[in-house]
Formats: C-alpha cells, sequence, structure tokens
C-alpha cells in the first residue's frame, strides 16, 4: 500500500531574471537579479492556485539595452522596486516555500542560495528539482530542450511572454502538469493552452506593458 504521507500535495515553479549586457560587464558590475517569478500548482487537480511575481532592486540597478529588449524592465522598474531581502519575506510568507519541492527549468535555485549567501539571507528553497533534466531524461533525448522548445513538443501554445519570470514559471508547471497527466494515463486538456487559476494575476508586468503600448496604437 503506498503511503500518501510519501508524497507532496503542492509544488512551486520558479524563474528568475537578472542582468545581462552585450559585452564584458563594467568594472564592479556582475550579474544580479532583478525579478523572481513563482508559481503553485496543486499536484493532484494539477490546477495551478496561487502566483506571484517580484521586481527586486539589485545593489547596482543600470539595465542594460539588452537586458531592456530581452526582459522588458527597465531601471526605472527595479529603481523602485524592494531588495531581495524584503521581497524573500514576502514570498516566504506566501508561498511557505520550506517546505515545498520547487521546480526549475535551470539552475534558478542555485543562483538564489549563491546570492543569499553572499548577503547573509537565508536561502528559501530547499527541495530542487530540475525539470529540464526529468524532460530530457522522460523523453530519452539526446540534450537539454529550453524551456520553448519543450513546450513545443508537447504541443502546447506559450502561456506569455517568454523571458518574463512569471510567464516561464508558468510554462515550467505546465510542462511538469503534462508530464503528469501522461504518467497517470489522464487525458490531456481539451485546449493546449488551457489552465485554471484561482486568485492570481494573470499577466506578467511585462505583458502588462506590451498590452499597453498595443492598445495604444
Amino acid at each position: 500500500m503506498i503511503d500518501a504521507d510519501m508524497f507532496h500535495t503542492t509544488a512551486l515553479y520558479l524563474d528568475l531574471e537578472w542582468t545581462c549586457w552585450d559585452a564584458p560587464p563594467q568594472p564592479g558590475m556582475q550579474p544580479e537579479i532583478i525579478e523572481i517569478g513563482l508559481v503553485e500548482m496543486n499536484l493532484d487537480t494539477l490546477d495551478i492556485i496561487q502566483e506571484g511575481t517580484y521586481f527586486v532592486r539589485p545593489r547596482r540597478w543600470e539595465i542594460s539595452l539588452k537586458c531592456a529588449n530581452l526582459t522588458g524592465i527597465t531601471a526605472d522598474d527595479v529603481r523602485s522596486a524592494a531588495p531581495l531581502s524584503e521581497v524573500l519575506g514576502v514570498l516566504t510568507r506566501k508561498f511557505e516555500p520550506q517546505k515545498k519541492p520547487c521546480c526549475t527549468w535551470g539552475d534558478d535555485v542555485s543562483v538564489i542560495a549563491k546570492t543569499c549567501q553572499g548577503l547573509g539571507l537565508v536561502r528559501p528553497f530547499r527541495h530542487p528539482i530540475g525539470l529540464a533534466k526529468v524532460f530530457q531524461g522522460a523523453f530519452a533525448i539526446k540534450e537539454q530542450k529550453s524551456l520553448s522548445a519543450a513546450i513545443q513538443m508537447l504541443d502546447l501554445e506559450f502561456d506569455g511572454v517568454p523571458h518574463g519570470a512569471l510567464p516561464d514559471a508558468r510554462n515550467t508547471a505546465r510542462i511538469h502538469a503534462c508530464i503528469l497527466r501522461r504518467m497517470r494515463g489522464e487525458p490531456e486538456l481539451s485546449s493546449p493552452n488551457a489552465i485554471k487559476r484561482h486568485e492570481i494575476a494573470s499577466l506578467s508586468p511585462f505583458a502588462e506593458k506590451l498590452k499597453a503600448i498595443v492598445g495604444a496604437q
């Protein structure tokens, strides 16, 4: 008999955006976290039950043109944001990440852990799962796939704008849900982009900007 206590009931899905440059950064500049996207999914129903997206003010808040074009995040966004210590406090109270597995499509948990170590902060995520490796093993493919490529392989449409922390976290959750359905022999969703959400924001800050720009044209 399988012990139900062996299984987590929910999981978190994390994505980070950080500063980047076209060329080597100026002396003293190094990549810093500027946005955190976090999604929580019920592992029984595979419904997303809450999510959050947070701009983070880095110690040096200069944003390169490459970074702004890639993520949609500007210097004004991060200048008015809370520092990492405050953001981690907010999301820790909301999501209780120390108690739940945290799934990523990359090394985001390690990035936060190293950043916290350097700043003397407590790392909030304790149970990391690299879904890119899980996906590679499940489908026996030779190389790890990008998040967008994995979405395409599963015949899904990307939900939101790529390189936004919240959409990337949300699509990581969708991939996990798809894998779990196949493992359980459950039918796929009738619509490839359908997803249940309860009391969550539908758009990332970047997507809100794009919507405003399109609406003004």
